[in-house]
């Protein structure tokens, strides 16, 4: 769902790893790498729904890394989402308040 806190939960994230630069949305560059305690991998599928692409860009070189893997709206990809994932859904419930859901 559209700014429903997802940049905002990778944030807190990052700042769990003591990352102390900039994060951002990758919505235009699809994907962002950040060395933190561990490296992280951002990846943002909204403005890109061709598989291929996402293919040639090396998304299963990133799957077979050690990195964590965040990727938001993961559903353009799900025929080549890795079998062991975790779903982190986003729900606004009002302006100021969201409900997270882990499965």
């Amino acid at each position: 769902q559209m700014a429903s806190g997802k940049t905002t939960f990778i944030k807190g994230v990052l700042m769990g790893m003591n990352y102390k630069e900039m994060v951002n949305s990758p919505t235009f560059t699809l994907i962002n790498e950040y060395d933190a305690t561990y490296k992280v991998i951002h990846i943002d599928c909204y403005r890109e729904n061709n598989i291929n692409r996402w293919i040639d860009l090396g998304i299963f070189e990133y799957f077979s890394s050690n990195s964590i893997i965040l990727i938001e709206w993961p559903e353009v990809i799900s025929k080549i989402l890795p079998k062991r994932i975790r779903y982190v859904n986003f729900s606004i419930i009002s302006e100021d308040t969201r409900k997270i859901k882990l499965t």
